[in-house]
């Protein structure tokens, strides 16, 4: 697909649903993404810019809803997780929207 694209190092941080002194325990695993960062407007009385980012992520292991991911030493929360499938059923990659 856009194999030659992923060339941003990311770590994707899923919770593994146990918790150490109130806070969700974190396993860490590498990754390549392809990064594209939006702005979002919405309409209401006042008038709120959100600014996010999709990373386009290839790996072994899918983020979890409640993972978040880092990247450049920022850690963003996911917010939306959408798999790509290739014609034939095979996970190619996950969208996911953090902001």
């Amino acid at each position: 697909m856009l194999e030659n694209r992923y060339k941003e190092a990311i770590v994707i941080k899923n919770p593994t649903g146990n918790y150490i002194d109130g806070k969700p325990e974190l396993v860490s695993y590498s990754a390549r993404a392809v990064i594209t960062d939006f702005s979002r407007r919405e309409l209401d009385r006042f008038g709120t810019v959100k600014d996010g980012r999709v990373f386009l992520i290839k790996s072994k292991v899918l983020p979890l809803p409640g993972a978040r991911i880092e990247h450049k030493n920022t850690v963003y929360d996911l917010k939306d997780i959408k798999i790509c499938r290739a014609i034939d059923g095979r996970i190619e990659a996950c969208r996911c929207v953090v902001f």
